[in-house]
């Protein structure tokens, strides 16, 4: 597409306003960070960052961080496939609820399916010491892994669900005509077409575990990993350049498995097909499917518990003990939470603007006009994809609490970082719809004299409504539920609905945190109805699940 006649020069430099916007805030604190990393009380050095390497007890967070994080990639993927097979190609009775069953977890944060662990199978739990009489001990890496594993399943789920509905019937069908059982097909022929799915939804569950701090700091007991260990050195020890040696090597592995990740996008790009021919369901072995009924009944179940249990804690007196009804929790909650409350729906509801509207604009700049300003553009605006939570959110502490920038505590710095994150989405989204679509009509718009801007809010805007509303749905659920990057920038002034669930879950006020977790889920709740009301329009399907499983915040 040419440069529209009317483009001006406030819109050429445009770009580069979002990539000085982008140097500031995604560049900038991640060198304070990296430059903060190879520091030891205050004298330039490796010491911190070969201490990770070589002292048994911090390489041991490190190795066990990798170990756990691999494990729970490779299960999720396998029990999210289990899943979107069972709900889309197959005729396997309940398929409506375990689809139903699936998404959940996108509205359920990580911390309050681990509140939700401890209702169920705490030493008081409903299911342990109620039903099962059992005093187990929970407070393990096997605790970690059994929550991650549920809600990271969700992702692949996601994954392997669009690669299904965009998946060409015929060439199961030819292999049916030349004699081959359902498994043979499934096997020889379906597998090796969602090979590029699982291993990117491997690698963005791998990020995912690598990046979550809640479930390790609240099951995890003696058992830590990079991101829950740096949050315990930045707050507890207030060692802040071992926290930054810490995210540095997170940073580090991430980026790694990031590169995978788009690697494994592109192949995936490269083997989509064409569904001109929609593919019939397998009509499986009874062992075969009795298998992928009952992993998705046993998730199903699991995800409906943990649902379950948040709400019995918000309206009973004491979980387990006292099951009286009381909104006595509710009020603790709305004395205690309502700035958080208000807060949140600002932020949420601002976010969820800015990074449609500015992840579209970017999109139009990267796809409208390449040239190296826009090839830095898309870098910088998808990095903080690939940029675990806490680092960004230490970074941000250790940036902006010193002179020149002084914006630490303030509301302007937690709405930046919730944009921020949630950028990579709105860029990859609008970058999707853009490709597929001819840019003539601006041309034509721009010759007739309406000029860039008024072609973009005429023309690209109005074609690209779905995808932006998608971005802004999720962006409002993701801040909603954000809580490893805001934790350490926020103030008493600022503070947000899931911060407030996180004190009040690490402080064992189990009652106010069931109720607030019920607002925050009601919020999010809100949020996704409207996605996957999105999802169920023509034409939606193939994109809108696949952007938003990528986009999912670490």
């Amino acid at each position: 597409m040419s440069v529209p006649h009317g483009f001006g020069r406030r819109a050429s430099l445009l770009p580069f306003l979002f990539l000085l916007f982008l140097l500031l805030f995604v560049v900038h604190p991640s060198w304070t960070v990296l430059s903060r990393s190879v520091f030891v009380k205050g004298v330039p050095g490796l010491g911190n960052l070969r201490a990770l390497l070589e002292r048994p007890h911090l390489f041991r967070i490190v190795w066990q961080s990798v170990l756990v994080a691999g494990g729970v990639a490779l299960c999720a993927t396998a029990l999210g496939a289990c899943i979107a097979v069972t709900v889309f190609r197959t005729r396997l009775p309940l398929r409506g609820l375990f689809r139903a069953a699936a998404v959940l977890p996108l509205i359920i944060p990580g911390f309050v399916s681990s509140l939700s662990f401890l209702f169920l199978f705490g030493r008081n739990g409903l299911i342990t010491y109620k039903l099962l009489k059992l005093d187990l001990a929970i407070y393990t890496w096997k605790s970690v892994f059994l929550i991650q594993v549920m809600d990271f399943a969700t992702i692949a789920f996601l994954l392997v669900s669009a690669s299904l509905l965009t998946m060409d019937g015929r060439p199961e069908d030819a292999a049916r005509t030349l004699g081959a059982s359902e498994t043979e097909v499934f096997r020889t022929v379906t597998l090796p077409l969602l090979r590029p799915g699982l291993l990117a939804s491997g690698i963005l569950v791998f990020m995912r575990s690598m990046a979550d701090f809640g479930t390790p700091l609240f099951l995890g007991g003696r058992f830590a990993t990079l991101a829950s260990a740096s949050y315990s050195q930045l707050i507890g020890s207030y060692n802040l350049e071992m926290a930054s040696a810490m995210n540095t090597l997170l940073l580090l592995i991430c980026l790694v498995a990031f590169l995978l990740f788009r690697r494994a996008q592109a192949a995936g790009e490269r083997t989509r097909q064409t569904a001109e021919r929609p593919p019939e369901p397998f009509a499986f072995p009874r062992p075969l499917a009795a298998l992928l009924w009952g992993a998705s009944a046993l998730f199903s179940a699991f995800v409906l518990m943990i649902l379950g249990s948040v709400l019995l804690a918000a309206f009973t007196r004491h979980l387990g003990a006292n099951f009286d009804l009381t909104a006595l929790h509710f009020q603790n909650a709305f004395l205690r939470g309502w700035r958080g409350m208000l807060n949140t729906l600002l932020f949420a509801s601002s976010a969820a603007l800015l990074a449609s509207l500015g992840g579209m604009t970017a999109a139009w700049f990267v796809v409208r006009r390449p040239g190296a300003a826009s090839r830095a553009l898309d870098l910088l605006a998808t990095a903080p994809f690939a940029i675990p939570g806490t680092f960004l959110g230490v970074g941000y502490i250790l940036a902006f609490n010193q002179p020149p920038i002084m914006l630490a505590g303030t509301w302007a710095l937690v709405l930046i970082l919730t944009v921020v994150r949630e950028l990579p989405l709105g860029l990859r989204s609008g970058v999707s719809v853009l490709s597929r679509q001819d840019g003539s009509a601006e041309d034509a718009a721009a010759t007739l004299g309406d000029g860039a801007f008024g072609a973009f809010f005429r023309i690209v805007l109005p074609l690209a409504r779905p995808a932006m509303i998608a971005t802004a749905l999720h962006a409002f659920v993701a801040t909603v539920q954000t809580v490893g990057a805001l934790i350490f920038i926020v103030s008493p002034g600022t503070k947000l609905l899931s911060v407030d669930v996180f004190e009040a879950v690490y402080k064992g006020e189990i009652g106010t945190a069931a109720a607030l977790s019920v607002v925050m889920l009601s919020l999010s709740a809100a949020g996704m109805a409207g996605i996957l009301f999105l999802t169920r329009k023509k034409g939606a399907e193939p994109w809108i699940p696949r952007e938003l499983a990528s986009g999912r915040t670490l």
